[in-house]
């Protein structure tokens, strides 16, 4: 029956952040607070200047013997110890990634510097992309949720995702994980993320017709139909999902199929028991999986709140006073 070949557009409605476990060490980049700007440094740039400012052997003793103030211990207090000048920076930094940090930690914490950055996927070119992979992953969970079809090897050997297009490093930035629920909380995690706005392009082969691409939309339409309805709804009543959603945190999707990819996207969007059972049963099995694996705060908890999984993954750029969730996008398929 041969082979539809589609173009597939996913548009950031939210940061996305798929990982290699690499992470980038306060020692690898220098976090530039009153710019919003993280800098990454060239390894082998920075120690010929290192060198060349008979500056090594104390950056040597500087990671020898670590303080445990947390600001002391990064590569800005080593510089600014050494008065090498901002202007000097150019020299050794290989390129800069904006900082979105969340209110509570801008307001209290952020001056003593940022925590590992957890690091988007790389190909052997080190260019970022999105692979294929993650992207027929979560196809795959919106498509079991309807035909129930899991293990049907045959049917998803049919459907074939390509990697996405390189994406270049401008697009992206650094966004901390916030926890949204009574309030909004800054969690200390820093994930390098694509930025919200970029598009990027993939392929899809179907084989043999096996699923219409009529068909998956469908597919894609009623798993957020059901994840919307039945949870992510909820937060709209708490005092930080209020919040949230006047900075933008719901927009407008009743015109366009809604996916969520990537990590720290949260439990209700990858698992299947919102989508199989009605709101109370869901509720139910969800709070008992959870409370095995999360005893705090689950395993204390009297009874089953309103909303579980109780918090809702997002992030915020306050230059631009949005709220984001984290992981949403938007996807489209033309046939070429």
């Amino acid at each position: 029956m041969g082979i539809k070949t589609y173009e597939v557009k996913l548009k950031m409605l939210g940061p996305v952040h798929i990982g290699d476990g690499s992470i980038r060490t306060k020692h690898e980049y220098i976090h530039d607070y009153y710019q919003s700007t993280v800098h990454v440094v060239d390894k082998v740039k920075f120690i010929q200047y290192l060198k060349g400012k008979n500056l090594l052997n104390k950056y040597l003793d500087f990671l020898k013997n670590p303080t445990k103030n947390f600001r002391e211990s990064t590569l800005k207090f080593f510089l600014d110890q050494q008065k090498v000048k901002k202007s000097e920076w150019h020299k050794f930094v290989s390129f800069s990634q904006r900082v979105n940090l969340g209110k509570k930690e801008n307001q209290k914490n952020s001056k003593k510097g940022l925590n590992d950055i957890h690091l988007m996927v790389r190909d052997g070119q080190k260019k970022v992309y999105i692979p294929g992979s993650s992207l027929k992953g979560a196809l795959k969970t919106m498509i079991v949720a309807k035909y129930n079809n899991e293990d049907d090897k045959n049917y998803y050997s049919k459907i074939k995702v390509s990697d996405s297009l390189p994406i270049e490093e401008r697009y992206l930035s650094i966004y901390q994980k916030i926890d949204i629920n009574k309030k909004d909380v800054g969690m200390p995690v820093y994930r390098e993320c694509i930025e919200v706005g970029t598009e990027v392009s993939f392929q899809i082969s179907i084989e043999d017709e096996v699923i219409s691409i009529e068909s998956l939309e469908s597919c894609i339409k009623d798993f957020y139909h059901n994840y919307y309805e039945k949870w992510l709804i909820g937060f709209k009543e708490t005092h930080g999902g209020r919040l949230f959603e006047d900075g933008g945190g719901f927009p407008d999707t009743k015109k366009h199929n809604i996916i969520y990819i990537g990590g720290g996207v949260g439990f209700a969007s990858k698992t299947l028991y919102y989508q199989r059972h009605n709101y109370t049963i869901a509720k139910q099995k969800t709070f008992n999986i959870l409370k095995k694996r999360h005893k705090n705060p689950y395993a204390k908890m009297r009874r089953i709140p309103r909303n579980v999984p109780i918090v809702l993954k997002g992030t915020v750029n306050l230059a631009k006073n949005e709220y984001y969730q984290q992981g949403m996008c938007q996807i489209s398929f033309n046939q070429k």
